[in-house]
């Protein structure tokens, strides 16, 4: 066999043998070359204008809190209603608002609160969109084929970002920001466009909780999906009985997962790695690079990229390896990374804290695409929304906590921080194992009480 038919043989390509995914694919891609776009262009447009840090803190700020608050009540309307629609409005909603951005900045119009405005309904836009897309995949694909899916979403978007920001830079520099955000603006309304494409009627039924993951061996080509694009009937609910407010769907969710004892500890995981990694990576690369190394924005830019291409190989791993103990395998990982960002803070030269860096990546790829495919086939499928609404928002609501401490404590004692950070992760690894977490993460759910939709 040869090296490209071998690759191509690879597992992680099995989604993309489904039709809806394929376009699903597309349509991430061509969103995640315009948001590096905008990333760049915004941090450029209000530094510009302001000459403030502060001033940039708060437009991300603006942006952000309406994504978090959002978050649950748009998972409980990702699970009420189809969630390709709901994709396609945030797609077009997003669409709009950095249009206007690229009107404001032609015109020389823009200014602070009109971006923070825009800001605020840009970041409820995509707190629709999530839950939405979350939801969307376990109905496109068999549980067998959400590793692939993750982890070809996940690459993307990883390699997308690698590449992306140093090409929207030079693009600024030759036509402006305003083309900047209209390429933004475009590219939501491509996205859109071929989200229309997905079939309307392709979902997968509504599964069991607890379809195993491990069920990728019979997820082959010649299978009834790969035939026919992934299109399978349709599931029909009856009646018409009164659905309950969003507070009591959004309580049902939180009872649905602690009800989970392996669901509810991933959740915690989840958290701590947050809160624990997150802050010191994003601030301690930068001091390390400045203070400890000397390295200058060189030796930012290795330590960032050794993160980076950490975190791709670890999806690619993800994507491509099935493990029969995959509960023991994400708490393995978990305490390598926790291990990792020990040796990062006493690591005496660079190259050792780049290939820690590198390590931790690696670890935390694959742990993010095992838990959300894990998670997505596990959840009922008219759950999924809230669920992973209630997954993202331990992400979203801890990091900022984690930036301010890990930026509070890094300047009293850096060393400190990166072993606490890191001794924090081993810790509560050793306490999930302690209480049999693998074991449970492998196991079918425990029978769950009768709930609202």
């Amino acid at each position: 066999m040869s090296a490209l038919a071998g690759a191509r043989a690879m597992p992680m390509w099995q989604a993309l043998r489904t039709r809806d995914f394929r376009l699903l694919w597309a349509s991430e891609a061509v969103s995640v070359v315009g948001d590096q776009f905008n990333l760049v262009a915004l941090s450029w447009l209000v530094i510009d204008l302001t000459r403030s840090g502060l001033a940039l803190g708060t437009i991300l700020i603006a942006a952000g809190v309406p994504r978090a608050v959002m978050l649950l009540p748009f998972g409980v309307l990702a699970d009420r209603r189809p969630p390709r629609n709901l994709m396609l409005v945030a797609h077009l909603a997003r669409g709009v608002i950095v249009g206007a951005i690229a009107v404001m900045v032609a015109s020389g119009s823009a200014s602070l609160p009109l971006l923070a405005l825009l800001g605020a309904l840009f970041g409820a836009a995509d707190a629709l969109y999530m839950p939405a897309q979350q939801a969307f995949l376990p109905r496109t694909l068999e549980a067998g084929r959400l590793p692939s899916a993750n982890a070809l979403l996940q690459g993307t978007y990883q390699l997308l970002s690698i590449a992306g920001p140093p090409l929207a830079g030079a693009a600024i520099a030759v036509v402006g920001t305003g083309a900047a955000f209209a390429v933004d603006s475009a590219s939501f309304f491509a996205a859109a466009l071929i989200v229309l494409l997905i079939s309307a009627r392709g979902a997968v039924p509504g599964r069991h909780p607890g379809e195993a993951i491990e069920a990728a061996e019979a997820a082959e080509a010649d299978g009834p999906a790969g035939r026919a694009g992934g299109a399978a009937q349709p599931t029909v609910t009856a009646g018409t009985e009164p659905q309950p407010s969003f507070g009591v769907a959004i309580r049902d969710g939180v009872r649905h997962v602690m009800g989970d004892p392996a669901l509810r500890t991933t959740l915690l995981l989840s958290m701590v790695l947050n809160f624990a990694l997150n802050g010191p990576a994003a601030v301690g690369m930068p001091w390390l690079a400045e203070i400890r190394f000397h390295a200058g924005p060189t030796g930012l830019g290795l330590l960032s990229a050794a993160w980076a291409v950490g975190a791709l190989a670890g999806t690619l791993v993800a994507g491509n390896l099935r493990v029969r103990r995959a509960g023991l395998a994400l708490l393995g990982s978990v305490l390598v990374a926790g291990v990792a960002m020990m040796v990062v803070g006493v690591a005496p030269w660079m190259p050792v804290v780049a290939i820690a860096l590198a390590v931790m990546g690696i670890a935390i790829g694959y742990v993010n695409i095992l838990a959300i495919s894990w998670l997505q086939a596990r959840v009922p499928t008219d759950m999924v929304g809230r669920v992973m609404a209630l997954a993202m928002l331990m992400g979203f609501g801890i990091t900022p906590l984690s930036l301010g401490l890990a930026g509070a404590l890094i300047d009293l004692d850096a060393t400190a921080l990166f072993l606490g950070a890191g001794a924090l992760v081993v810790l509560v690894g050793i306490a999930a194992l302690l209480v049999r977490y693998p074991a449970a993460f492998d196991a079918p759910p425990p029978a769950m009480p009768a709930r609202s939709g």
